[in-house]
């Protein structure tokens, strides 16, 4: 009989397949690691450093050509004693599996592990798996606030200790112990990583100075996040209800992910089927009204569980501290996956959410001079008039296949559309120091969609040369993204000044909106794809290089119309823009040489670019796009897997500069504003960054888990736009911990943490107007966000095998301070005052 499960159990196990009983002879054929061959006495060169102990032992195959048969789920959870040097394989064998608790034995020319008790010929085959693309390994039920694989910025399983560029994770556990619901939750808590509000509910992300602009799922092509200025491609939120971990990268990410900033990107890893029913329940009920629900239920569906499924069905119905703010969201997520064959592998998924918003507000004003008004925090510029409406649905499939024990392709196809309809209401302008008066009611009505498409296919595999075992990835990917976006006049003309200490006393004179359309940017879209390759070559025992290199197209389509004010009459566009990028070549170095076992240092460079469509450089009468940014990104650091690979610890430094952002051309000083292809610039301005990144996450002690980082963090602006150096602090420390109490007190869980930073500032430019939104003066404006700390809490209880009940107390101390600093006329967010969750959950298998 043929079987290829040899090859799958061998490779790191992400998700479960079906658990069978065979006869020892048939598991030989069935689970044969490596080549064909008797175990030779004879000595081989062997370096396997500490890992777990199925990679090590699949390592060990490669390494000798030996055949080993083993069940999964006895080396579930163990981890190999490292071995180098020139020894015979049962010596190999000898140390590797001295902590383990196991033994093996020799029949014929295939070596078996057992546990020391096993006298049987029959074998129970526990849960075998294959490895998707981009899936790192799976964090659910681990318990652990770490993971021993990741792969984000190699699309493969890759160790933390062997990626040479800093990564972070937040894993399953991670999400529950602090009841993050969505994506910006999981990077308010990520070290590294500071996050501003858009808006009334989409936040950006940035890291080391500058935006993070792309997500991955699963690691395949990226997806624009929607946060870029004229982009208007997506108005999504990710609810985490669908994902088991989320992996973000610091630092240029363009081999793999795309056009971009050189902050860094995101991937997030969705939740698989297991082999085995689980249901999971959890409900949570905290301040201002905020409840939340959710469904989670998998396991097999049937052909002997090849085929199985997953249900993940959340709904949340919250407010806000703000006035005037509710939110109301139902989330649907659903997965096949089908073993085809025994090399074969299909997923097909999709999900489906739908925010319904009251309160659409953008934040507050300050004074002209850019002083805070110290308004109540519940003080929420917006009236029961205003509201949003929008829904995201999103259809996936991917399809892994083994070629061989060493050959792997995988393919993948993601769409999501994504339609919002927003009847914005907000104040307009900053406020007069004498008076206290300025800001006017202001609207509008805005209508959006976008779709995206991402393909991926790629294959990976591993080859032998010069006596060593190297590793190799060739793919390509594309995007296309294709978006719609209209306003309307809204409330416009119908609102009156603003009692800042009391807005609600000041409503819209009328209830009216103007719907007719009178803005459009149609066509709005883009293209890129590419070619990627990486090498990961073993030059030594202890010395790997990695090298990378992509090369990318990239295509820009934008067109800007408009017709009168009240939304009449014929349309004409005002401008337009297409452009295409020539092809880019983008290039990836990286050393990680091993000093031990447990400890590994690393130098990397990395690039990407980003271009500047709707930037032009002159003359006015026939301008043309300029050049693109283009980002660089040096590192170096040091990084350790610690107690048997249950603390991840790292430290690196980094420096990272971007160079061409466009600046005004004082060679046209009076040429006409648009709002599409903007004339004139020059791509000749820069923004360095350096610093240092350390992080410390996993078990310290038995019980014991913590994540830890802090960030240093210098950024320099050559450029007009001051965003990037002032929405950094130069430092940011990011604490979380949990521990399980000892003997009699264990059903009881505590945890805490902190996150704290240092200054921010922002400048700029306030205005004032009057009553028909001319005018009156501007004058420039500073003004800074003191650091500050902000303090967070959790008790869990265990009840029984099957509940847990847990509260969370966030902003303990009731800190006052703004979350987001905007500008003198909105954009000023206050965080969330001292708060509390009470969370119910139950596991049933």
């Amino acid at each position: 009989m043929k079987s290829d499960q040899p090859r799958l159990a061998r490779r790191p196990s992400l998700w479960d397949r079906a658990s069978w009983r065979t006869s020892a002879s048939a598991m030989v054929l069935g689970l044969a690691l490596g080549m064909a061959g008797a175990v030779q006495a004879e000595s081989k060169q062997v370096n396997i450093p500490s890992a777990p102990l199925s990679e090590a032992l699949t390592e060990l195959g490669q390494q000798t050509g030996l055949q080993l048969l083993f069940e999964p789920g006895l080396v579930s959870g163990k981890r190999s004693n490292a071995v180098s040097g020139n020894m015979e394989p049962r010596a190999a064998l000898d140390i590797m599996l001295r902590d383990a608790g196991l033994s093996y034995r020799i029949e014929s020319d295939t070596v078996i592990i057992s546990n020391p008790s096993s006298t049987g010929a029959t074998l129970e085959l526990g849960a075998t798996s294959i490895v998707g693309q981009g899936m790192g390994e799976a964090t659910e039920n681990s318990g652990s606030y770490t993971t021993g694989l990741v792969s984000v910025g190699s699309k493969t399983p890759v160790s933390l200790k062997e990626t040479p560029q800093t990564v972070s994770v937040i894993t399953q556990k991670m999400i529950e112990d602090q009841r993050m619901t969505s994506l910006p939750d999981a990077m308010k808590r990520t070290p590294g990583i500071t996050v501003r509000n858009n808006n009334y509910h989409a936040q950006q992300f940035y890291s080391r100075g500058f935006g993070i602009d792309n997500v991955q799922i699963d690691g395949t092509a990226p997806m624009d996040i929607g946060t870029g200025v004229g982009t208007f491609y997506s108005d999504r939120i990710y609810d985490l209800a669908a994902y088991d971990h989320v992996e973000v990268l610091r630092g240029s990410s363009g081999l793999l992910a795309g056009t971009g900033d050189p902050g860094g990107v995101v991937n997030l890893v969705r939740k698989r089927p297991l082999d085995h029913y689980q249901l999971k329940l959890n409900t949570s009920a905290g301040s201002w009204d905020n409840y939340r629900s959710e469904v989670d239920l998998t396991g097999p569906l049937a052909f002997d569980g090849k085929l199985r499924g997953r249900m993940v069905a959340a709904y949340t119905d919250r407010q806000y501290f703000m006035d005037n703010r509710s939110t109301e969201k139902p989330f649907l997520y659903g997965v096949l996956e089908a073993d085809v064959t025994d090399d074969t592998m299909l997923t097909f998924g999709g999900s489906y959410d739908k925010v319904k918003e009251n309160g659409t507000g953008d934040g507050l004003p300050r004074y002209s001079t850019g002083g805070d008004l110290h308004l109540p925090r519940h003080t929420w510029y917006t009236t029961n008039q205003a509201w949003s409406d929008s829904y995201t649905r999103e259809w996936f499939a991917k399809l892994d296949h083994y070629f061989n024990e060493d050959w792997k392709l995988n393919t993948s196809y993601t769409y999501s559309y994504n339609d919002s309809t927003t009847e914005g209401i907000i104040p307009y302008g900053s406020v007069d120091e004498n008076t206290n008066t300025g800001p006017y009611w202001w609207g509008s009505y805005v209508a959006s969609w976008s779709k995206q498409s991402v393909f991926d296919i790629n294959l990976s595999g591993s080859f032998e040369a010069f006596n060593r075992r190297h590793e190799v990835l060739f793919g390509a990917d594309y995007q296309k993204v294709t978006s719609r976006w209209r306003a309307a006049q809204g409330m416009l003309g119908k609102g009156g000044m603003i009692d800042l200490w009391d807005p609600q006393s000041t409503p819209l004179t009328s209830d009216a909106s103007n719907h007719n359309f009178y803005r459009d940017y149609y066509p709005n879209k883009r293209e890129q794809y590419g070619l990627y390759s990486t090498l990961r070559l073993q030059l030594t025992d202890p010395l790997k290089l990695v090298v990378g290199a992509r090369a990318q197209r990239y295509k820009f389509e934008q067109a800007y119309s408009m017709r009168n004010a009240a939304g009449t009459g014929p349309w004409s566009e005002s401008d337009s823009v297409s452009d295409r990028e020539p092809t880019t070549l983008v290039p990836f170095g990286g050393l990680i040489y091993a000093l031990d076992d447990e400890w590994s240092t690393y130098v990397s460079y990395a690039e990407v670019f980003k271009p500047q469509a709707q930037k032009m450089k002159g003359p006015v009468d026939s301008p043309t796009s300029i050049d693109p940014m283009t980002g660089k990104t040096y590192e170096t650091g040091i990084k350790g897997e610690l107690l048997d690979g249950r603390l991840n610890v790292s430290a690196a430094l980094f420096y990272t500069k971007r160079e061409n952002q466009a600046v005004s051309d004082p060679a046209y000083p009076n040429a006409t504003f648009s709002y599409s292809s903007s004339c004139c610039f020059l791509a000749q301005d820069k923004i360095t960054s350096k610093g240092i990144d350390l992080e410390a996450t996993g078990e310290i002690t038995p019980g014991w888990e913590v994540m830890a980082g802090y960030t240093y963090n210098q950024v320099h602006n050559d450029t007009q736009e001051t965003l990037y150096s002032t929405v950094t602090p130069k430092h940011l420390f990011k604490l979380w911990t949990a521990y399980t109490l000892p003997g009699v007190l264990s059903d009881w869980r505590v945890g805490g943490g902190m996150t704290a930073q240092s200054p921010t500032y922002v400048k700029g430019e306030a205005y004032r107007f009057d009553n028909n939104w001319n005018v009156i003066d501007s004058q420039p404006y500073k003004f800074s966000q003191s650091g500050y700390a902000v303090y967070d809490a959790m008790v869990e209880y265990k009840v029984d095998d099957n509940w847990t009940v847990a509260v969370n107390g966030n902003n303990l101390f009731d800190r006052r301070y703004y979350a987001s600093v905007g500008t003198s006329e909105y954009g000023n967010y206050y965080g969330e005052p001292r708060n509390f969750t009470l969370t119910l959950r139950g596991t049933f298998e």
